[in-house]
């Protein structure tokens, strides 16, 4: 599928609008990309024309066609989508060389055919701001005095993360925490806010906070609906897209944390039909190598850094430098990768499903602490009919009631991406502590029915 982009000149307090163009049936259609409140990145960027910003539009653009072009409509295996796309950029001559390295790039991270050319972005005026604003609402940053860029997404490893740092602040040091918010998907932006709200109680002045709006219309521009695209693999680079292009401003730093347990990170297939593409790859070791080198080739140095990549959620957890104040906010967060899908859910008024890979680790991990309390939309320690059980549910408990050894892993996670090889024991070691933190939990909470299939005494 090809996808062309239109950009056009700014209005007044509003960035360009950006369209998606595509044809079906011989037919031309676009849907807007919208980008809004750019205010809250150009009050502290004060920019349009850097490389960063380039990256930005980049990711942005990549999201949207991810969201756009739905796999059971335009893939030609039931998965793999061919995608053929022109960005269009300011800086390209830096940007033409990071062409192959960029759509190998995007390959593996959306497991998707990826054919990329790069076009001069003519627009001069990409955002107006508002005439008529008050000045008094602008805000001020000391840019010197930023001492780390983080993203927080509202879940509850990116809440660890963001504790642990903000706790060792130095006086007068702050953190930027950087969100996401996609209109199609509330719930996200409810998360960083009410955890916001306990953290300016407690982080008085150690952080400053911003959140780029960025998601597509619900239909074309002639009124027909769009058939989304449920995965959100590209979710990512979004973030860091967003976070690259703040950074720039930051004279103390070029790293950009991701805080993300190793385990999801890695993403160990449940089962040999989940191997490669078909695993999520958003955070893992080699998309970020790769991605940082796409960007280096274009004049964009960037160090991606996940200060969890060898660590379980459950170890996140217990290792936390501020006990308190995660007592008080993980009830805040959500971790669920299926909260949007409730149509199956035995409790409609919960915030997580609790049997996506994503909740049984938070279980698993909060359960190390007694603090596995939060109510769930379905509780698979109460399951005794594994025939009722849905797929993912099967596939955990056939991977968990099988007996794999440290070199199966190893070979599976050399497998499933690309892993720098110094580190394959520590991550081999890693997915089998998570299996056992999954296991105690069972063992601990679970149905007899539950340790029965798993042999579990």
């Amino acid at each position: 599928m090809r996808i062309k982009i239109e950009v056009n000149t700014a209005k007044d307090g509003q960035f360009s609008e950006t369209f998606l163009c595509q044809e079906i049936d011989g037919v031309q259609k676009k849907v807007q990309l919208n980008i809004a409140h750019f205010h809250n990145l150009y009050d502290f960027t004060k920019e349009t024309s850097s490389v960063g910003f380039d990256f930005f539009l980049i990711a942005a653009i990549v999201y949207g066609t991810d969201d756009l072009l739905a796999r059971k409509l335009y893939s030609y295996n039931g998965w793999t989508r061919e995608i053929e796309i022109e960005f269009p950029v300011k800086n390209i001559d830096y940007w033409k060389l990071a062409v192959t390295e960029l759509e190998e790039t995007l390959g593996f991270l959306t497991g998707d055919v990826w054919s990329i050319k790069f076009r001069k972005l003519e627009v001069e005026v990409l955002y107006l701001p508002r005439k008529n604003r008050r000045k008094s609402i602008i805000p001020k940053y000391n840019y010197p005095n930023i001492e780390f860029v983080s993203l927080f997404s509202g879940g509850l490893d990116s809440l660890i993360g963001v504790i642990n740092k903000l706790n060792s602040l130095d006086n007068g040091k702050i953190g930027l925490l950087v969100s996401h918010f996609d209109p199609a998907y509330n719930g996200p932006k409810n998360d960083q806010n009410l955890i916001l709200d306990e953290f300016h109680k407690s982080f008085i002045n150690r952080y400053k906070h911003i959140r780029a709006t960025v998601g597509l219309s619900q239909r074309y521009t002639d009124g027909d609906d769009i058939t989304r695209d449920t995965n959100q693999r590209s979710r990512s680079i979004l973030f860091i897209g967003i976070a690259a292009y703040l950074l720039n401003k930051v004279p103390s730093s070029n790293t950009i944390l991701i805080p993300e347990n190793g385990t999801i990170s890695l993403n160990h297939p449940l089962t040999k039909s989940r191997t490669s593409s078909l695993s999520t790859r958003t955070t893992h070791p080699y998309f970020f190598r790769k991605l940082q080198e796409s960007l280096a080739i274009a004049n964009l140095n960037v160090s991606l850094i996940n200060p969890f990549k060898l660590d379980t959620k459950g170890k996140m957890v217990v290792d936390c430098d501020n006990t308190t104040m995660l007592q008080k906010t993980y009830p805040l967060s959500v971790s669920c990768g299926k909260r949007g899908h409730k149509i199956h859910w035995e409790n409609r008024n919960a915030k997580q499903c609790g049997i996506c890979m994503p909740c049984i680790y938070r279980r698993a991990a909060l359960h190390k602490k007694n603090w596995d309390t939060d109510t769930y939309g379905n509780d698979l320690l109460t399951l005794t009919d594994m025939n009722k059980a849905k797929p993912d549910v099967r596939a955990l408990f056939d991977y968990l009631g099988t007996s794999i050894s440290l070199k199966e892993i190893k070979r599976n996670l050399l497998v499933n991406g690309s892993i720098e090889m110094s580190n394959l024991d520590a991550y081999a070691n890693l997915v089998h502590n998570s299996r056992v933190e999954i296991l105690n939990w069972i063992r601990d909470k679970g149905n007899d029915q539950l340790k029965k299939i798993l042999k579990i005494q």
